[in-house]
Protein backbone atom coordinates (compact mmCIF):
# COMPACT_ATOMS: atom_id res chain seq x y z
CA UNK A 1 0.00 0.00 0.00
CA UNK A 2 2.82 2.43 0.75
CA UNK A 3 4.12 2.59 -2.88
CA UNK A 4 0.59 3.51 -4.00
CA UNK A 5 0.40 6.28 -1.39
CA UNK A 6 3.72 7.72 -2.59
CA UNK A 7 2.50 7.60 -6.21
CA UNK A 8 -0.68 9.44 -5.25
CA UNK A 9 1.35 12.12 -3.43
CA UNK A 10 3.67 12.51 -6.41
CA UNK A 11 0.70 12.75 -8.77
CA UNK A 12 -0.91 15.37 -6.50
CA UNK A 13 2.28 17.45 -6.49
CA UNK A 14 2.55 17.26 -10.28
CA UNK A 15 -1.08 18.32 -10.70
CA UNK A 16 -0.52 21.31 -8.39
CA UNK A 17 2.59 22.38 -10.28
CA UNK A 18 0.70 22.12 -13.56
CA UNK A 19 -2.20 24.20 -12.24
CA UNK A 20 0.08 26.90 -10.87
CA UNK A 21 2.12 27.13 -14.03
CA UNK A 22 -1.06 27.70 -16.03
CA UNK A 23 -1.14 31.27 -14.65
CA UNK A 24 2.04 32.21 -16.50
CA UNK A 25 1.10 31.69 -20.11
CA UNK A 26 3.55 32.56 -22.89
CA UNK A 27 1.19 35.35 -23.95
CA UNK A 28 1.91 37.16 -20.70
CA UNK A 29 5.68 37.39 -21.03
CA UNK A 30 7.25 40.83 -21.45
CA UNK A 31 8.21 40.13 -25.04
CA UNK A 32 4.59 39.43 -25.91
CA UNK A 33 3.16 42.69 -24.52
CA UNK A 34 1.60 44.69 -27.32
CA UNK A 35 1.12 48.46 -27.26
CA UNK A 36 -1.85 49.62 -29.34
CA UNK A 37 -1.06 53.32 -28.73
CA UNK A 38 2.42 54.81 -28.77
CA UNK A 39 4.20 58.13 -28.42
CA UNK A 40 2.65 60.74 -30.69
CA UNK A 41 -0.84 59.19 -30.68
CA UNK A 42 -3.75 61.04 -29.16
CA UNK A 43 -5.16 59.72 -25.90
CA UNK A 44 -7.98 57.40 -27.07
CA UNK A 45 -10.24 58.13 -24.11
CA UNK A 46 -11.73 61.50 -23.31
CA UNK A 47 -14.03 60.78 -20.38
CA UNK A 48 -14.33 58.12 -17.72
CA UNK A 49 -16.54 57.76 -14.68
CA UNK A 50 -14.72 57.39 -11.38
CA UNK A 51 -15.70 54.83 -8.72
CA UNK A 52 -17.94 57.41 -7.03
CA UNK A 53 -19.95 58.02 -10.21
CA UNK A 54 -18.31 61.36 -11.04
CA UNK A 55 -17.33 62.14 -14.64
CA UNK A 56 -13.61 62.71 -15.26
CA UNK A 57 -12.81 64.85 -18.30
CA UNK A 58 -9.45 63.82 -19.72
CA UNK A 59 -9.55 66.50 -22.42
CA UNK A 60 -8.71 69.32 -20.03
CA UNK A 61 -6.30 71.68 -21.75
CA UNK A 62 -3.15 72.76 -19.95
CA UNK A 63 -3.07 69.64 -17.79
CA UNK A 64 -0.69 66.75 -18.19
CA UNK A 65 -2.24 63.35 -17.50
CA UNK A 66 -0.92 60.18 -15.96
CA UNK A 67 -3.21 57.28 -16.79
CA UNK A 68 -2.42 54.12 -14.87
CA UNK A 69 -3.90 50.79 -15.90
CA UNK A 70 -3.75 48.28 -13.06
CA UNK A 71 -5.44 45.43 -11.17
CA UNK A 72 -6.06 45.31 -7.43
CA UNK A 73 -4.71 41.75 -7.16
CA UNK A 74 -1.40 42.51 -8.91
CA UNK A 75 1.59 42.99 -6.59
CA UNK A 76 3.36 45.28 -9.11
CA UNK A 77 0.21 47.42 -9.31
CA UNK A 78 -0.07 47.57 -5.54
CA UNK A 79 3.59 48.63 -5.21
CA UNK A 80 3.28 51.29 -7.94
CA UNK A 81 0.10 52.81 -6.54
CA UNK A 82 1.49 52.84 -2.99
CA UNK A 83 4.62 54.64 -4.21
CA UNK A 84 2.50 57.09 -6.20
CA UNK A 85 0.31 57.84 -3.18
CA UNK A 86 3.31 59.13 -1.23
CA UNK A 87 5.05 60.85 -4.16
CA UNK A 88 5.43 64.50 -5.07
CA UNK A 89 3.45 63.82 -8.26
CA UNK A 90 0.22 64.23 -6.31
CA UNK A 91 1.19 67.82 -5.49
CA UNK A 92 1.74 68.90 -9.10
CA UNK A 93 -1.17 71.20 -9.95
CA UNK A 94 -0.82 70.81 -13.72
CA UNK A 95 -1.05 67.00 -13.49
CA UNK A 96 -4.23 64.93 -13.54
CA UNK A 97 -3.85 61.34 -12.33
CA UNK A 98 -6.36 58.58 -12.90
CA UNK A 99 -5.83 54.92 -12.09
CA UNK A 100 -8.14 52.55 -13.99
CA UNK A 101 -8.62 48.99 -12.74
CA UNK A 102 -8.80 46.39 -15.49
CA UNK A 103 -11.62 43.83 -15.17
CA UNK A 104 -12.71 45.06 -11.74
CA UNK A 105 -15.93 46.52 -10.37
CA UNK A 106 -16.49 49.87 -8.68
CA UNK A 107 -17.12 48.05 -5.40
CA UNK A 108 -13.81 46.17 -5.48
CA UNK A 109 -11.83 49.26 -6.49
CA UNK A 110 -13.58 51.42 -3.88
CA UNK A 111 -12.74 48.94 -1.12
CA UNK A 112 -9.14 48.70 -2.38
CA UNK A 113 -8.80 52.50 -2.43
CA UNK A 114 -10.24 52.88 1.05
CA UNK A 115 -8.17 50.08 2.61
CA UNK A 116 -4.93 51.49 1.20
CA UNK A 117 -5.71 55.17 1.72
CA UNK A 118 -5.17 56.20 -1.90
CA UNK A 119 -6.00 59.84 -2.55
CA UNK A 120 -5.94 60.00 -6.36
CA UNK A 121 -8.86 59.39 -8.71
CA UNK A 122 -9.69 55.77 -9.49
CA UNK A 123 -12.06 54.15 -11.97
CA UNK A 124 -13.12 50.62 -12.86
CA UNK A 125 -12.98 49.02 -16.30
CA UNK A 126 -15.01 45.84 -15.69
CA UNK A 127 -15.27 44.80 -19.33
CA UNK A 128 -11.69 45.78 -20.26
CA UNK A 129 -13.05 48.35 -22.74
CA UNK A 130 -10.58 51.08 -21.78
CA UNK A 131 -7.63 48.74 -21.32
CA UNK A 132 -8.13 47.15 -24.74
CA UNK A 133 -7.56 50.55 -26.39
CA UNK A 134 -3.99 50.47 -25.08
CA UNK A 135 -2.74 46.89 -24.82
CA UNK A 136 -3.30 43.15 -24.89
CA UNK A 137 -1.60 42.24 -21.59
CA UNK A 138 0.66 43.54 -18.86
CA UNK A 139 0.01 45.66 -15.78
CA UNK A 140 0.61 48.12 -14.34
CA UNK A 141 0.92 50.43 -17.30
CA UNK A 142 1.79 54.11 -17.10
CA UNK A 143 0.58 56.30 -19.94
CA UNK A 144 2.11 59.78 -19.84
CA UNK A 145 0.10 62.39 -21.73
CA UNK A 146 1.06 66.00 -22.46
CA UNK A 147 -1.12 69.10 -22.15
CA UNK A 148 -2.42 68.59 -25.72
CA UNK A 149 -3.60 65.01 -25.00
CA UNK A 150 -0.73 63.51 -26.96
CA UNK A 151 0.82 60.36 -25.54
CA UNK A 152 4.44 61.00 -24.58
CA UNK A 153 5.21 57.43 -23.54
CA UNK A 154 3.48 54.23 -22.50
CA UNK A 155 5.36 51.72 -20.32
CA UNK A 156 4.75 48.51 -18.43
CA UNK A 157 5.88 49.36 -14.91
CA UNK A 158 6.80 46.02 -13.40
CA UNK A 159 9.45 45.50 -10.74
CA UNK A 160 11.08 48.05 -8.47
CA UNK A 161 11.41 51.85 -8.73
CA UNK A 162 8.39 52.03 -11.00
CA UNK A 163 7.88 55.78 -10.64
CA UNK A 164 11.29 56.32 -12.25
CA UNK A 165 9.63 55.33 -15.55
CA UNK A 166 7.33 58.38 -15.46
CA UNK A 167 8.45 61.29 -17.66
CA UNK A 168 7.04 63.91 -20.01
CA UNK A 169 10.00 64.52 -22.32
Amino acid sequence: MKPLTNKIRLLSVLICINLLSACATPQQTKTEYLFFKTAGDQLPISKVTDIDGNPVDLNKPNKRKLVILFATWCSDSQRALTALNSSQLLKEEDLEIIAIAREETNEIVSKFKQERGFTFTMAADPKREIYSKFANAGIPRFIMVDKNNTIIDHVVAEGENQLDKIHWN
